[in-house]
């Protein structure tokens, strides 16, 4: 099926809004999309409620994915059907730190929690094509918008790949930053792994939470069952005499997973579960890191969306 079929007429197709706070800017999509028609289809649904519902959804996690776009969507009780709006803003709208000029807000019935993920795996594809992101911004009617994506057939019944669930590249290091500065920035963002990535945006390695914890102590500590007949023992003097010396480059292990954009859902979640990696690189065809996956991003968009 088309996700077009998805749509309301015009009032799905909202270009040049002007730019506003995220909840106003998403109350003016919502009002726009969710006239007198719609709550006559839907009357146990108000414009206050549908708003609350999307708030919410973004006060768990952002649904900004990066180049100016943002998926804010909400599952209803006693929805008839889906429903999306596509609308672009002159100034940037704010999701965190996020700037986001195109906003694709995706309203789905409860019994159907995997719609909204299809639709947005679907128009986010359209999205990331710099050309046709451009166009997007450029349409001025909501005919032009429409065309736009008409033109790319969007289908809802194609598969789930790392590209449409993927989150935006955040916290990374470089091999000259020092450990205190890695330990502390995995510390403050509790990350059991930071990538560490070269100035094209490539991944060269990989430190992790457990790493961290073996450099410096005795290899005998790996077959120890218990250390109470060493508990005067400081494990941690070599750690402590070279850890503000050492380099990122000299930590980091070649354990990074980098994976292509069009990697399946599938091939995701056996990396994740039974290869037992931490996280997952999406890396586009120029080898330039693009995109996250761990195992909340599978539950936060595949089992708990």
């Amino acid at each position: 099926m088309n996700i077009l079929n998805y749509t309301r007429k015009m009032e799905s197709w909202q270009p040049c809004l002007p730019g506003a706070p995220r909840d106003q800017a998403l109350s003016v999509l919502l009002k726009n999309l969710c006239g007198d028609a719609f709550f006559s289809v839907n009357p146990e649904l108000s414009h206050d409620d549908i708003l609350k519902a999307l708030i919410a959804r973004e006060s768990q996690r952002t649904t900004a994915v990066g180049q100016e776009i943002a998926f804010p969507h909400a599952r209803l009780e006693h929805l008839s059907q889906a429903l999306f709006a596509v609308g672009t803003f002159a100034e940037p709208v704010m999701f965190e730190e996020f700037p986001v000029r195109i906003v694709c807000l995706i309203l789905v019935p409860a019994s159907e929690p995997t719609v909204s993920l299809k639709m947005m795996a679907q128009l986010s594809r359209i999205l990331l094509n710099s050309e046709v992101h451009s166009q997007i911004l450029a349409a001025q009617t909501p005919d032009q918008l429409r065309e736009i994506f008409k033109e790319h057939n969007p289908r809802i019944d194609k598969p789930i790949l790392a590209r449409d669930i993927m989150r935006p590249p955040r916290f990374s290091v470089h091999e000259s930053d020092p450990i205190p500065k890695c330990s502390h920035l995995m510390s403050v963002n509790n990350l059991q792994a930071v990538p560490v990535v070269n100035t094209r945006q490539e991944i060269i390695g990989e430190i992790t939470v457990e790493r961290l914890f073996r450099y410096g102590l005795p290899e005998f500590f790996a077959n120890l069952k218990s250390v109470s007949f060493i508990a005067e023992f400081d494990p941690f003097e070599k750690y402590f005499a070279d850890e503000r010396n050492t380099l990122a480059g000299e930590m980091m292990e070649a354990t990074a997973r980098t994976v292509p954009m069009d990697y399946t859902i599938m091939e995701i979640v056996f990396d994740l579960a039974i290869r037992s990696y931490a996280k997952l690189y999406v890396t586009d065809d120029e080898g330039r890191w693009v995109g996250t996956i761990d195992r909340g991003t599978v539950l936060d968009n595949v089992i708990n969306h």
